[in-house]
């Protein structure tokens, strides 16, 4: 008769366990997929950074002096290359 009454708060620590188990895994499933994309993220920033010193390596051998115009001269020129393969990645992507 007393395992009797410890069987249902058995199953309720066993039911607590599962739950926690299982929100365990999702936690940290979500943590790796984050972190991945931290990763990723950083990876293209530097990607990014090593660009914008070609392009103002590029534009400064052109003898443009480094003035407002020139500075815009880079941000709109990068602006509009980063919308066409924008445009050119989202159609390779959505063509799979």
């Amino acid at each position: 008769m007393a395992e009797a009454k410890h069987k249902p708060a058995d199953w309720r620590q066993e039911s607590r366990r599962i739950i926690l188990h299982h929100e365990v895994v999702k936690f940290t499933k979500a943590f790796r997929d984050s972190f991945v994309t931290l990763i990723v993220s950083s990876l293209g920033l530097l990607v990014a950074l090593s660009w914008n010193n070609f392009w103002t390596a590029w534009v400064t051998s052109l003898m443009i002096e480094n003035t407002v115009n020139y500075k815009f001269f880079i941000a709109f020129s990068m602006t509009i290359l980063a919308v066409i393969l924008t445009y050119i990645l989202s159609r390779l992507k959505n063509s799979q």
